[in-house]
């Protein structure tokens, strides 16, 4: 079979130019590619293309299929979009969007190699967003029918994290949707294993849930900065796998709050029925804790975060595609033919069968390969490195025979077209010395001009209760009730929506320094305590006086040792009903709901006047020391709690006090406020501030 393939770049490739190969697998390989339209239009892509002797291969071929069909349905903001599926020369490829960033699982490696690891915070952060990309694809309706999609290799691999900060979930390879044209077999395991499901190791049948547990996972291990399920071997990781047995991350990381433990920790639950209903589900969780335990939500900056790790990659990522440009301009501006590209009468080029349109948003230039397999990683080469191993490129001139362009690999001197680039790292720009025009201007470099400097006006939004504030469909604020930007005169669209997901739109024409507000819609008041954010099998307490006592909870008696007893065979959300007695004592009953992992119900029994076991041998009273109780403090939106010049961090806060009177000081920002309570032995005392009211 003649496929035409060229290892020279650029190479015309149907209706792309190919740049550069930036990743080679087992049965595809990866391209940064161009496609050009009128008005000097171009437009930044990859190209996922199956390797010649796979294209032979029926089954692969009808599964690479399935990859675009499922892909090609999915436009959201955090997903990697496919925009064409064709062949060329009997080779099947797909164009999707390419990413200027790196995959997690190389962000969390570099992160940890030069002792900069991802916050809690802004962990959590890039799983609400990965999240919220993977609800979509599982939700997904296409003409009234869900297409039921299940991703089945949710990995750091198969995440992008963009040097902009954006997060997105790519490689739907072996995803499997309820109306692709390949069944996949029951019984059949695919998926990289550290991350499978209990019920996918199994080889079950799977729903969303199952990808849930692998966001898990990955949540786990970016909050934990160690591998959960990882063996020596396949068969070692997948028994691990299957025995589930997943300890509280902050186990190994103490920084780790319990109550998001406590999320973590359902979402990878063994029994499906007991995590999350869904992703979605698991957004609206990370996002209560995150609003609630973040002081400068701001301060997750992954933009910032990026852009410092991978400043030196960055750099040469600006290299090589400003050499790309050059040499394709180049071939332009002197009528060359690029490699790949047929002569006039031979024939047309393959019509493209787009599936995304050619008018969808151009990403900026990004350099991550989409993974090629489901069950390997594939390492990116350094783009550099790439540029100089190529000891030379072919360029057909108009008479269709090669001119040989030798490339020195430490100078990148290019001998044979009359042109010398250099790039001056330190301003930021190229010179390519080459011919110019008759205005003196530089036709190679002549699209790197600076633009025309537009009117921009302040634009100021203001939303009270916002947990996110868009402009243009990027997030501009987070966690502030107003935000301020400079935005280009013309049409925008601003977006506030609060902690669950839930906003509100409106569209101004800039014309001048404008505010707007929004109002957002009230998070639905929860019930306290909230018991489906707690762990599922907690440790409950009793601790009772006198010490004597006898205990029963829902009847069964419960043991104690000095006073104190652990309750068994509880879960989260569970009723109980404690009596205790004890001779000389009055007896009490009392109902308490379980609420979370290390809770203790204390009892302290009455005494009986009226018993003989009562009276003490001397008529001068015993005194009775208080006990301690609880004191629970909450804030909207937050605020640091201080009790005594003690300070006890950020709402909400649960803390056990000796009985009396205290006045609790909140500080958020400039804002101090107090309130007061009484706090009483065995009993819990409330309060609750709005640091936003007058």
């Amino acid at each position: 079979m003649a496929t035409g393939i060229s290892n020279a770049y650029p190479q015309v490739f149907g209706p792309y130019t190919l740049t550069a190969k930036i990743a080679m697998g087992g049965m595809a390989e990866i391209f940064r590619a161009k496609s050009f339209g009128a008005e000097g239009f171009e437009k930044v892509v990859v190209i996922k293309r199956i390797l010649p002797h796979f294209s032979e291969d029926e089954g692969f071929v009808t599964m690479f299929k399935d990859e675009a069909r499922v892909a090609a349905h999915l436009t959201h903001a955090n997903v990697v979009q496919v925009f064409n599926f064709d062949t060329v020369d009997d080779l099947f490829y797909i164009a999707m969007e390419y990413v200027e960033g790196r995959d997690l699982k190389r962000v969390l490696d570099v992160g940890a190699k030069v002792g900069k690891p991802l916050s809690i915070a802004q962990a959590v952060h890039v799983m609400i967003e990965a999240s919220k990309g993977l609800d979509y694809a599982h939700k997904r309706v296409v003409d009234g029918n869900p297409l039921s999609i299940i991703h089945r290799d949710v990995s750091p691999h198969n995440v992008m994290v963009s040097f902009a900060g954006e997060v997105k979930i790519m490689d739907f390879g072996i995803a499997k949707a309820a109306a692709r044209s390949t069944k996949t077999r029951v019984g059949t395991v695919k998926g990289k294993c550290a991350y499978m499901s209990p019920e996918q190791a199994r080889g079950k049948n799977l729903d969303a849930r199952s990808d849930l547990f692998a966001l898990g996972v990955c949540l786990w291990e970016m909050l934990t900065g160690k591998r959960l399920f990882v063996g020596e071997t396949d068969f070692e990781t997948l028994n691990n796998v299957l025995k589930a047995e997943v300890p509280p991350p902050s186990e190994l990381n103490p920084e780790v709050p319990k109550e998001l433990d406590a999320i973590v920790l359902r979402s990878m639950a063994k029994n499906v029925d007991e995590r999350q209903k869904d992703a979605g589900q698991f957004v609206n969780e990370l996002n209560r804790w995150f609003f609630s335990a973040v002081p400068d939500p701001d301060a997750v900056n992954l933009n910032g975060y990026m852009t410092d790790l991978f400043a030196d990659e960055i750099v040469q990522l600006r290299t090589e595609t400003a050499h790309e440009a050059a040499l394709i301009e180049n071939a332009r501006r002197t009528g060359q033919t690029l490699s790949g590209q047929r002569k006039p009468g031979t024939g047309s080029q393959p019509q493209a069968r787009a599936m995304g349109g050619d008018d969808e948003r151009t990403m900026a230039l990004p350099d991550a390969a989409m993974a090629l397999d489901g069950d390997r990683t594939m390492a990116i080469p350094d783009a550099i490195a790439h540029m100089r191993g190529r000891s030379q490129i072919a360029i057909p001139t108009q008479g269709q025979s090669q001119i040989i362009v030798q490339q020195k690999s430490n100078t990148g001197l290019l001998i044979g077209i009359g042109a010398l680039l250099a790039v001056a790292i330190g301003i930021g720009a190229f010179v390519l010395l080459g011919k110019k025009d008759d205005h003196g201007a530089n036709p190679a470099v002549a699209g790197a001009a600076a633009p025309v400097e537009k009117t921009k006006h302040k634009l100021v939004i203001k939303a009270v209760g916002a947990a996110k504030i868009y402009i243009d469909g990027k997030v501009a604020c987070m966690g502030k009730d107003e935000c301020e930007d400079k935005v280009e005169a013309g049409e925008h669209k601003v977006m506030a929506e609060n902690a669950d997901g839930k906003g509100v739109d409106q569209k101004v024409d800039l014309t001048k320094d404008e505010t707007v507000e929004l109002k957002v819609p009230e998070i639905a008041k929860k019930a306290e305590p909230v018991p489906q954010v707690a762990a599922n099998t907690p440790n409950v307490f009793i601790k009772i006086l006198p010490d004597n006592a006898q205990v029963t909870v829902n009847g069964a008696a419960v043991p104690l040792t000095g006073g104190t007893g652990k309750i068994a065979n509880v879960k989260i959300g569970d009723s109980l009903k404690i009596e205790a007695k004890a001779e000389g004592h009055k007896t009490e009953t009392i109902d308490k709901l379980a609420t979370k992992d290390g809770e203790i119900f204390e009892i302290k029994l009455e005494k009986d006047k009226g018993s003989a076991a009562s009276v003490t041998p001397t008529d001068k009273p015993r005194e009775v020391a208080a006990g301690p109780g609880k004191l629970t403090v909450s804030a909207k939106p937050w605020a640091k709690v201080m009790i005594k010049g003690k300070e006890y961090g950020l709402t909400p806060q649960t803390i056990t006090l000796p009985a009396g009177k205290y006045t609790v000081t909140l500080v958020k920002g400039t804002v101090t406020k107090t309130a007061s309570a009484a706090v009483k032995a065995g009993g819990t005392a409330t309060v609750s501030v709005d640091m936003n009211a007058e």
